[in-house]
């Protein structure tokens, strides 16, 4: 529907483990056109690094493909305690390997002075069999080894929202654009970052008694998003 209007669509994604294809596929797999359409927190993680860099990869596949297309490179916390020269940063991203040994690997690169960068900080992952902890638990844990903060690349912080900018042309504040999602804290953040409009879909993890109290206030609610877009092409 929004292909045939000709508006102009970009998937932003937290989830950072999946490689740019792995991410595109998923949407393919549900009739979606993706490719050239898709930012991932991987992506605004690497943008933070500069092409030369070292940078120690407590994460999945999809970061280290991001760390390495920015020219940089990328490190496995498996080796990484032989290198023998400096790590410049840290990027922790959402993985099922994590243990006490990246921890510990994490924390000592950044006692040496590399920098921590997280792709985001959402606190649980959420599966068919119940919450997992996301993100912010890892983060969290190498950041109070580390005893640094993490600079936060995803949504709803700067980094992805000037990935979304450059991608779309778009300059901050433009009102013929709306970030729509289903959760307040990030989509909804993320839109008060771009100074978009605001669309609440009530097909996540967001009920209706929840919405009508929500900050950010969406400025558009729908029960999920094909009424959504109707909502706002009509």
């Amino acid at each position: 529907m929004l292909d045939e209007a000709q508006e102009e669509v970009l998937f932003v994604t937290n989830f950072s483990a999946l490689t740019l294809r792995e991410a595109e596929k998923k949407l393919e797999d549900c009739g979606i056109g993706a490719v050239g359409r898709v930012l991932t927190s991987a992506m605004a993680a690497a943008s933070l690094v500069e092409a030369g860099e070292r940078v120690l990869v407590c994460a999945g596949a999809g970061v280290s493909e991001a760390v390495e297309a920015r020219g940089a490179v990328a490190l496995n916390p498996s080796n990484a305690a032989d290198a023998s020269s400096p790590i410049d940063a840290v990027i922790v991203g959402f993985h099922q390997d994590f243990n006490f040994e990246r921890l510990a690997v994490s924390a000592r690169a950044i006692h040496d002075g590399a920098r921590l960068i997280s792709t985001n900080i959402d606190p649980t992952y959420p599966t068919p069999d119940g919450l997992l902890p996301g993100n912010g638990a890892l983060t969290a844990a190498i950041a109070t080894a580390g005893k640094v903060e993490a600079q936060v690349a995803g949504k709803p912080y700067a980094p992805i929202a000037e990935l979304v900018l450059q991608q779309l042309g778009l300059e901050r504040g433009n009102k013929e654009s709306i970030v729509v999602g289903d959760l307040p804290a990030t989509d909804g953040m993320l839109a008060v970052e771009l100074g978009f409009d605001f669309g609440l879909v009530l097909s996540g993890v967001t009920s209706s008694d929840q919405a009508r109290s929500s900050f950010p206030a969406p400025h558009a609610v729908a029960a999920n998003l094909e009424l959504m877009v109707e909502q706002r092409l009509t």
